[in-house]
C-alpha cells in the first residue's frame, strides 16, 4: 500500500471516529482529562463542623440502619410529616418527608444506604453528601414555614438494585396514590466542583462510538457493550438551569441510581451529581471515599439549587 492511500485510510478512520464521538471527546477532556490533571485531593474548602452540613460527620460513622434512625430523628421538626414506606425483604424503609401541601410534588431524592455497611465505609460522596444537603433543606424550609410543593424521599437499599425507589414508586401509585409526583430531581454523588445533570442508563460511565461495532461504556475498570439511553429530561433540566446556570448538562457520562427507577416509570427527573467525573471515579464504591475529600462549595450550590428551584 503507497503512503498516499494509507494516509488516506487513516483520515478515513479519524473521521468516522472523530464524528459520531465529537460530544464524547469534548466531555472525556472538559470533565475527565483537565480534572485529572489539575486534581488536588485537599484542595478544597473543608466542610464546617459547625455549618449547616455538619450532619455528614455523624452519618459517615453510621451503619445503614442507624443511618435511618438518624434521618427520623433530624425530621421531628414544626411543619414536617413523615411517612415510612415498607421496602419488600429489607429491613429497612424509605422515608418521605412533607409539609402542610398536598402537591402534586417536585421531590428531591437520596438514598442513604452505604455501599459498603460498615463503620469504617464512609461513603462520604456516594452518598451522605446529598443526605445532608437535603436534611440542611428541609431544616431551612421548616424554619422558614414554607416548603410549598417540595417533598424529600430518602430510600434504602438503592445499593441493591435500586429497591427503594422501586418501593416508593409502587407506594405512591398503588397504596397511597395521594402522593401525586410532578417531577424527580435525585441527588447522588456530590462532592467537588459545580454540579452536573447526567443522563440515567442501564450502565454507568464514559460512553464512546467505535466503527462498525456501536456504542461502548467505560465505568472505570472495564469496557462493555452501551445500550441506549435517553438525554437527562429537557423540561427539568431547563427549570434546574434558570436557577443555577452554571449546572453542567452532560450527554455521554452516565448515572445508574434511584433516577433509573422514576425515568423508567414516566416520571420526569434528572440524576443531579458533582461534575468532577475524576474524582468520583476514583471515590465510587471504594474507601477512599472519605469526607475530607469534599468540597463544602459543592454542596452549598445543591442546597441552593433545592431551595430556589419553584415547585
Amino acid at each position: 500500500m503507497s503512503k498516499r492511500i494509507l494516509l488516506v485510510v487513516v483520515l478515513i478512520a479519524l473521521v468516522a471516529f472523530v464524528l459520531p464521538n465529537a460530544r464524547s471527546l469534548y466531555e472525556g477532556s472538559a470533565y475527565y482529562l483537565i480534572d485529572a490533571v489539575t486534581y488536588r485531593p485537599t484542595q478544597v474548602q473543608p466542610i464546617s463542623h459547625a455549618g449547616r452540613f455538619s450532619s455528614i460527620y455523624d452519618l459517615i460513622r453510621l451503619r445503614n440502619q442507624e443511618r435511618l434512625a438518624f434521618i427520623r430523628q433530624r425530621l421531628e421538626l414544626p411543619g414536617v410529616s413523615t411517612t415510612l414506606i415498607p421496602i419488600p425483604g429489607s429491613p429497612y424503609s424509605d422515608v418521605l418527608a412533607r409539609f402542610n401541601s398536598t402537591g402534586p410534588y417536585t421531590i428531591f431524592c437520596a438514598h442513604y444506604d452505604k455501599f459498603y455497611d460498615d463503620v469504617n465505609y464512609q461513603g462520604a460522596s456516594d452518598n451522605t453528601a446529598a443526605v445532608s444537603v437535603l436534611l440542611a433543606s428541609i431544616a431551612e424550609l421548616a424554619a422558614r414555614g414554607d416548603g410549598g410543593n417540595r417533598a424529600f424521599l430518602f430510600t434504602g437499599e438503592e445499593e441493591t438494585g435500586l429497591r427503594g425507589a422501586t418501593a416508593f414508586v409502587d407506594f405512591a401509585r398503588v397504596v397511597s396514590p395521594s402522593i401525586a409526583i410532578r417531577e424527580v430531581v435525585d441527588l447522588d454523588s456530590l462532592g467537588r466542583d459545580a454540579l452536573a445533570i447526567r443522563p440515567s442508563a442501564d450502565q454507568p460511565g464514559f460512553f464512546f462510538t467505535l466503527p462498525l461495532i456501536g456504542d461502548i461504556a467505560f465505568d472505570g475498570s472495564v469496557f462493555q457493550r452501551g445500550r441506549a439511553y435517553p438525554p437527562a429530561n429537557a423540561q427539568l433540566t431547563q427549570s434546574l438551569l434558570r436557577v443555577q446556570p452554571d449546572i453542567v448538562v452532560l450527554e455521554r457520562f452516565t448515572a445508574l441510581s434511584d433516577s433509573n427507577v422514576f425515568q423508567a416509570n414516566g416520571i420526569d427527573t434528572v440524576a443531579v451529581s458533582s461534575s468532577n467525573m475524576y474524582y468520583l471515579q476514583l471515590a465510587w464504591d471504594t474507601y477512599a471515599d472519605q469526607v475530607q475529600l469534599l468540597d463544602e462549595r459543592n454542596l452549598e450550590r445543591a442546597y441552593e439549587l433545592v431551595l430556589n428551584v419553584k415547585p
